[in-house]
């Protein structure tokens, strides 16, 4: 890297009259008329005596590699903490209500729900197969947009009919989501539940997941690489994960969850939920 380094550093102080067409180059130090013409070969000697030079230099070493690394890992424990992102959160909400006032509840009404978010280090996964039937999915759908956040999934284990082919998956996703179940795609476009649904066998595997469905709490996630699985043991860590088994109502689910973990964001996430549940019911019969 050092060689590759002085000579590119050469190259590109010696080689623009070349470039021009000029037959001989002049000395960089001494462009005066006088100076002896340099030619190709006084070019290719120069390279490899830099080329040898850079052999035997070496860079002095970073006294302060250890402590840097330290202090970015310490900064990025921070970010990434249940402190920081809710101390983020709230200084979102704020910028939006004073840049945008009442902007933002016509247009984003789920940002006034009061009530907590999982932590950026939470998750919450739950696994399912298109075998259910497809009202008990549709429920569970519903309830993962109702909650509304984006660290809940719907995890399926691999490719609707296999993985040669793409559109049996895609139709089934489309009916899961779906708002209206008698919307018609052919007919025009359908509105979609805005909740997450991830095909993904290495979430199964790392949580040892053999039947469905299937609730996974898990705290203390961090990825290396976001876009990649985070079931895969090399990529993302996890401190403490809980399980529960059984066809009921994700609330109920989350619910037996927060019971066994004491987790307070649980117990704020059921609370957010629970209000954006009674204030549709109260829209609904205003409007009937």
């Amino acid at each position: 890297m050092r060689r590759l380094f002085f000579e590119i550093i050469l190259a590109t102080l010696l080689l623009p009259a070349l470039v021009r067409g000029e037959s001989t180059l002049h000395s960089v130090s001494d462009r005066r008329e006088s100076s002896p013409p340099v030619g190709i070969s006084e070019v290719t000697a120069a390279l490899e005596k830099a080329g040898a030079v850079a052999e035997h230099l070496t860079l002095p070493a970073n006294r302060d590699e250890a402590a840097m690394t330290e202090l970015a890992g310490r900064v990025n424990d921070y970010y990434r903490s249940s402190e920081f992102q809710g101390r983020l959160r709230g200084e979102t909400e704020r910028l939006s209500r004073e840049l945008f006032g009442s902007a933002a509840t016509r247009f984003y009404p789920e940002s006034t729900v009061p009530g907590g978010r999982l932590g950026s280090d939470e998750r919450l996964y739950l696994f399912i197969s298109s075998a259910m039937p497809l009202s008990t999915l549709r429920n569970y759908a519903e309830s993962v947009a109702r909650l509304g956040d984006p660290n809940i999934t719907l995890v399926l284990r691999g490719f609707v009919g296999g993985m040669t082919q793409i559109r049996p998956t895609i139709r089934f996703i489309a009916s899961v989501l779906q708002r209206d179940p008698a919307c018609d795609p052919g007919e025009g476009e359908c509105a979609m539940l805005p909740a997450g649904l991830a095909v993904d066998p290495l979430l199964f595997r790392r949580y040892g997941i053999d039947r469905v469905p299937a609730v996974v709490y898990a705290r203390g996630v961090k990825a290396e690489d976001a876009g990649l699985s985070e079931g895969d043991e090399k990529n993302t860590s996890i401190a403490e994960h809980h399980t529960l088994f059984g066809d009921a109502g994700l609330e109920y689910l989350i619910e037996q969850l927060r019971r066994e973990t004491g987790s307070q964001t649980l117990a704020k996430l059921l609370t957010g939920a629970a209000h954006k549940s009674g204030k549709s019911s109260r829209s609904r019969e205003k409007s009937e």
